[in-house]
């Protein structure tokens, strides 16, 4: 395999969560960057975010990416493309601004959004990433890699490997894909989301099998990417995963356990991202902190930031949240190519997340507790 360690660098989803820290690290490791945004205003703010960087940051406006031919132009004169550009539901609000209920069992379940259709998800999904693909192939002449931002939400149920649960990037999330393609649009709109990464990922290395372009694939998995954010989070509306620790972590806790998962740091993900466009013998891994979290340690480290009066009554609640045993992430590929890589601790990317979002007033300090701070009407919609 080739790759690189120079020259300039397209990055599809720059201006979202993942993206806009992906822009700070190539920077940071010496490349120049072009950033695909969707909106002037995106391209603006991401520029002007970083103003050290004069000269090394430009971006350019793909308003939508299933267009055919939409990175044609984009592509050309770039060594290598960061496809970080997917996207990213979490909840809806009906007609009437009410927001949906959660399940009667309150374990975070969205179980319908009047306005969602799979479609809006899984389109964008697939034909941005074959879309890239094509136009690279086409017309990317200087193009030595490409590197595609996929998900954990596309692999499937653990196997057992010594007497544990181990989920690693050799099983497809096929019960995703099975809900899409038996519901339709009465698919649970996670697995939804889980569907459109797989199907991405699928077809993005039949598309690769096929065509034998003359640069190589590869692609991320990371699980929940949390962290500060330097993107700008479009209020009422935030977006990926800050988003999600806002309005159902905080909004409404899980006390029955069965909210736990994977971890890793969004600049740890950014880093990965790079060190993937240089290391030869990359190839698809899966990206993990290799530990485990719950909603219980998020409750935990809240209360133990300084926060005045986080144990308000049906905020934020102690003593749930460890009654099960996660399933381990592999994180064997990442550790193998990288074996001197340190991550963030969980603690202190949580901690420095709410530090922020109190400063930013997303989260307001009462003498009740903390407050999260969304207008009625809104959903968590972003291009990461």
């Amino acid at each position: 395999m080739v790759a690189i360690t120079s020259g300039t660098v397209l990055i599809t989803g720059g201006s979202g969560f993942i993206g806009a820290w992906i822009v700070k690290s190539a920077v940071d490791r010496g490349y120049s960057v072009v950033a695909a945004v969707r909106t002037e205003a995106q391209g603006k703010f991401l520029v002007n975010r970083f103003p050290e960087y004069h000269g090394k940051v430009a971006y350019v406006i793909v308003p939508d990416i299933e267009k055919d031919g939409a990175y044609d132009d984009v592509v050309k004169n770039m060594d290598a493309i960061i496809h970080a550009a997917s996207p990213v539901i979490f909840k809806g609000n009906d007609p009437e601004g009410k927001e949906n209920p959660l399940n009667a069992s309150a374990r975070l379940v969205i179980t319908s959004l009047p306005h969602f259709h799979p479609k809006a998800v899984l389109r964008p999904a697939s034909r941005g990433a074959l879309g890239i693909l094509e136009s690279a192939h086409k017309h990317g002449k200087n193009v030595k890699r490409v590197v595609l931002t996929s998900s954990g939400a596309a692999i499937g149920d653990a196997i057992v490997r010594d007497g544990k649960p181990v989920r690693d990037e050799t099983v497809w999330n096929t019960r995703a894909t099975a809900e899409v393609e038996t519901r339709g649009k009465d698919a649970h709109p996670p697995l939804v989301y889980a569907a459109s990464k797989t199907y991405a990922e699928q077809r993005s290395w039949a598309w690769v099998k096929e065509h034998k372009p003359s640069w190589d694939l590869v692609t991320i998995l990371p699980p929940y990417v949390l962290g500060p954010y330097i993107h700008q989070p479009r209020k009422p509306a935030f977006g990926s995963t800050p988003g999600l620790l806002l309005d159902f972590v905080l909004k409404h806790p899980d006390t029955s356990g069965g909210q736990f998962g994977n971890f890793v740091e969004v600049r740890d993900t950014a880093n990965i991202h790079i060190l993937a466009l240089e290391h030869p013998d990359v190839a698809v891994f899966f990206l993990s902190n290799a530990g485990e979290f719950s909603w219980q340690d998020i409750y935990d480290i809240f209360n133990s930031a300084g926060f005045p009066n986080v144990n308000a009554p049906g905020k934020i609640t102690r003593g749930g949240g460890r009654n099960k045993v996660p399933t381990i992430t592999s994180n064997e590929k990442a550790a193998k190519l990288w074996p001197n890589f340190r991550y963030h601790t969980f603690e202190s990317s949580i901690r420095e997340l709410g530090e922020q979002l109190v400063k930013e007033g997303y989260l307001r300090e009462t003498r009740l507790g903390i407050e999260v701070q969304f207008l009625p009407g809104s959903y968590l919609l972003s291009h990461r």
